[in-house]
């Protein structure tokens, strides 16, 4: 009896720890032992006060950052005075020193240091000399014996309005919350056009009902973030963060959201008017809050091009969600959080600093995820770092191992569109790829080599496919006399040739989705545009496949291929006529992709309840049998070895950005691209120095460049070169102007090698976008025909004036009456940036 008794309990025993065993196999699987969790952030913060309101929350760098690439938010300064504040959190500040620099970062104008700083520091500056522009404010913590740097520009607010800005927005933001004051709102917005994405995208032109959140009901949770974009004499452009919590309705949980607000304000007299407005909503995916139903994963409020991948069963899935990666495996009904720097128990607002994406870069067959985590690292061993982190989803063991670190010092918009879609890891062979100043980097990780695949590529010479996956670089020649493109498959390792013969040559425009366009120029072709710049026009376009075949052809008779540019895979061209030598530009053209869609056993895919609006899931095409997952929470992997991967950072030199927004919205190599762009979305461009370009809406509405005076050409000058020496003698140079011209210079390069700014070739712009660079004191080159050059230097509400060296006389011609005079060259203009 007693023997039997000892056994019942053995295999009781024995049954316990199988089934703790079994548990902790459920919960956690195969956690090596080096593993742990992340961490808790530990860099302190920094905020300003301005009239009432804590603005311009910043996060610290570990390392001095490129100072041109820091315009994330400018700071108002009043009375030459400026508040910071302190949060310290744990750490031990023990001082404060801070410096202003030239917006380029060439130049430090004033600095100062504060010992043992208090929760607030006030900063005086010199205002005749500091502010007397937009500059950039470096403030440096020494916490806990480390530098810590913090980044804004800061402005003179004498002429702004931003206070009644600021009160603007917080009015509407107390309105939209309260469908009792929603016509105090109606009189701003420009409802009717804006109806597809529900509530996850509100806009200016969005129903009054969707701008007070329909049925919604939301509860801010926490406090609300507030920053400002730009802030100039004409407008204020802010954004708001927060989180609400909005109450379930139907089958649907209760459910937090992260939104982001929009303002664009004018202020004329005691009128407030909204310019622009843009709500974005997405919900935070809750594993533990029905997640799933039987037709796939909820995902409720969120982008329709929301990014995932999956196996090539269709069993597995990766998808990222309000910037976190999370892994579903249909057959163990397994649910992963792979990735989030926002921690479950915490609610530290440095966990939700939103400056980081999420890039999914592959999906094994047992759902092993390689993905990229590109931006501001908010906490765990590269905390207060930018850059591109390489990480590896083991699904079978369950952990989450680092591959590869590679640190930028370029704050995160201009980081992402620079490096974040030049670097590539391919878990096949473990090598990462990495497109430096012309050189394609290969590091294989596990061999620990480097090799150098090929080297001086200038831009132009290359294109990358939008996931990072493709790269197409010329091998051989230059980029008008190259007959070789090379298409290289990083995952794979595979790669094919495309060759031209005789005297043509070929060269990368850029992939749509998985096909790449190429033009191909003829030697006879080359010449000259209306502003005497040589160019190797195209005459033909291709679109060929990733097995070679040729999708697509594009040739018009008489008609040329100056350049393409691709977005939202559409590929415009930038088209032009001959005559003789020279090229004037005509109306663009543009190529859409046919590529048909992979079919796929998981598809993404909007409904609508009656509470939320259109809302997102990921439908399984096998259904869901336990809409119940089981949760896993996968560890990180600890290394004894650092796997930092560095480069020299990208150079930055004729490049033009675009914000708009509050965002970065993308880089071009064409000025003229640029300002189109940002007229378009609202917003502004910049060069990489960070001198504008181009502001919709910030110039006065009379206007003319000081000390101008009618010239005449010279004797045997053209009117290019007349207009050339006048502005290098408006600006106290000299030069060879005729000389270099006849050397094939462009004209844009003469301004910026002899005028200390940056010469632009405006080709494409219109009048109206034109009028601006006149704004900031500096004439523009207008071609009238590809031998007649005129200068414009101001403009009032109608006309726009200009002085012909032709004959030496100054004219005064409408707009419209420009813009006629103008075609001819196909709107060829010429400026520069101070």
């Amino acid at each position: 009896m007693v023997k039997k008794i000892v056994i019942r309990a053995g295999v009781l025993t024995a049954v316990f720890i199988a089934a703790v065993i079994l548990f902790s196999y459920l919960t956690n699987r195969s956690n090596t032992d080096m593993s742990a969790d992340m961490g808790s952030a530990t860099l302190p913060q920094i905020t300003f006060s301005t009239e009432g309101y804590t603005v311009n929350t910043l996060s610290g760098y570990r390392q001095e950052m490129d100072i041109p690439t820091m315009r994330d938010t400018i700071t108002p300064v009043t009375n030459s005075q400026l508040d910071i504040g302190i949060s310290a959190y744990d750490a031990d500040v023990t001082e404060l020193s801070w410096q202003v620099y030239t917006l380029d970062g060439e130049e430090m104008l004033q600095e100062d240091t504060v010992s043992s700083p208090e929760d607030t520091v006030t900063v005086q500056f010199d205002a005749q000399d500091v502010l007397a522009g937009e500059r950039v404010l470096r403030i440096t913590l020494q916490a806990d014996g480390n530098p810590v740097y913090y980044y804004t520009r800061i402005v003179d607010s004498t002429d702004t309005n931003y206070k009644t800005c600021l009160d603007f927005a917080q009015n509407f933001l107390t309105a939209e919350m309260d469908k009792d004051q929603q016509d105090a709102l109606s009189g701003y917005l420009e409802s009717g056009s804006d109806t597809g994405s529900g509530f996850q995208r509100v806009t200016i032109n969005s129903s009054i009902d969707n701008v007070t959140w329909g049925s919604l009901e939301p509860e801010i949770r926490g406090d609300v973030r507030w920053e400002i974009r730009e802030c100039n004499e004409t407008y204020t452009s802010i954004v708001l963060s927060y989180r609400v919590r909005c109450p379930g309705a139907e089958d649907n949980a209760e459910a937090e959201y992260d939104v982001e607000e929009f303002f664009r304000i004018r202020v004329s007299g005691d009128n407030q008017y909204l310019l622009n407005y843009n709500r974005t909503m997405n919900q935070k995916f809750n594993g533990r809050n029905q997640p799933l139903d039987e037709n796939g994963i909820l995902l409720g409020i969120a982008p329709s091009d929301l990014e995932y991948c999956n196996n090539d069963d269709g069993t597995i899935v990766s998808f990222v969600q309000n910037r976190e990666l999370w892994n579903y495996d249909g057959d163990t009904g397994e649910l992963s959080q792979v990735f989030s720097f926002a921690e479950s128990e915490s609610r530290d607002a440095r966990n939700l600093v939103n400056r980081h994406e999420i890039h999914i870069v592959s999906v094994e067959d047992n759902g092993s995820t390689t993905f990229l985590v590109c931006g501001y690292m908010n906490r765990g061993d590269h905390e207060g770092e930018t850059g591109v982190e390489v990480y590896y989803f083991d699904a079978e063991k369950n952990y989450v191992e680092e591959k590869a670190f590679v640190p930028s010092t370029k704050g995160y918009y201009v980081m992402k569109e620079e490096l974040g879609k030049l670097v590539y890891y391919s878990s096949e062979n473990e090598c990462l790829y990495a497109m430096i100043n012309g050189a394609l980097y290969c590091v294989n990780l596990a061999e620990d080599t480097r090799e150098v695949l090929v080297r001086g590529l200038e831009d132009g010479q290359y294109q990358v496919s939008e996931d990072g996956r493709l790269i197409a670089y010329q091998s051989g020649g230059t980029l008008n006399e190259s007959q070789t493109i090379t298409i290289l498959n990083l995952e794979t390792g595979d790669s094919f040739d495309i060759t031209s013969e005789g005297e043509e040559y070929i060269r990368p425009i850029g992939f749509i989705r998985n096909d790449l366009a190429y033009g191909t120029m003829r030697a006879a072709d080359a010449g000259q545009t209306s502003a005497g710049q040589s160019i190797f026009p195209m005459y033909k376009v291709d679109i060929v496949s990733l097995n070679g075949e040729n999708v697509e052809s594009y040739e018009v008779a008489d008609i040329y291929i100056l350049d393409g540019y691709i977005e939202e895979n559409m590929l415009t061209l930038t088209r032009a006529t001959r005559n003789g030598n020279v090229y004037t530009g005509t109306s663009d053209d543009y190529i859409t992709n046919n590529e048909a869609a992979q079919e796929s056993n998981i598809t993404l895919e909007s409904y609508t309840d009656s509470t939320r609006g259109r809302v997102m899931r990921l439908r399984i095409a096998d259904g869901v049998s336990d809409t119940t997952p089981r949760l896993l929470q996968p560890r990180m992997v600890l290394r004894d070895t650092s796997t930092t991967v560095e480069f020299d950072d990208t150079e930055l030199e004729g490049r033009y950005y675009v914000y708009a927004l509050g965002e970065l919205q993308g880089v071009y190599d064409h000025a003229g691209f640029a300002v189109q762009r940002a007229d378009a979305l609202e917003g502004v461009a910049v060069t990489s120095r960070q001198a504008y370009l181009f502001e919709r809406g910030n110039l006065p509405t009379v206007y003319e460049v000081e000390n101008t005076e009618a010239f005449s050409a010279a004797e045997g000058e053209s009117t290019l070169a007349a207009c050339l020496n006048y502005i290098l003698t408006w600006e106290g140079k000299q030069a060879d102007v005729a000389e270099e011209l006849a050397n094939g210079t462009s004209p844009e390069d003469i301004l910026t090698t002899h005028t200390g700014g940056e010469g632009l070739d405006l080709s494409g712009c219109s009048v109206e976008e034109i009028l601006y660079t006149i704004s900031r004191e500096t004439p523009v080159i207008a071609m009238l025909s590809d031998s007649h050059a005129v200068l414009l230097i101001g403009y009032n509400q109608t006309n726009v004036a200009y002085l012909d060296p032709a004959d030496g006389q100054r004219y005064s011609v409408s707009k419209t009456e420009l813009e006629s005079m103008v075609n001819a060259s196909g709107n060829t203009f010429i400026g520069y940036a101070k």
